[in-house]
């Protein structure tokens, strides 16, 4: 998913700027996409 507002990542502690891919990670959070801890399986 596409980031519609700016934000922190809360694994990294990083800028999420709108726009770029985040996902939500184990907790319910969003993160970026490549900090989080789920990954989507395609079957």
């Amino acid at each position: 998913m596409k980031a519609r507002f700016p934000g922190t990542c809360t694994e990294c502690g990083g800028q999420i700027k709108v726009g770029k891919t985040i996902q939500k990670n184990s907790k319910g959070q969003w993160v970026h996409d490549a900090c989080s801890d789920l990954k989507d399986e395609l079957p």
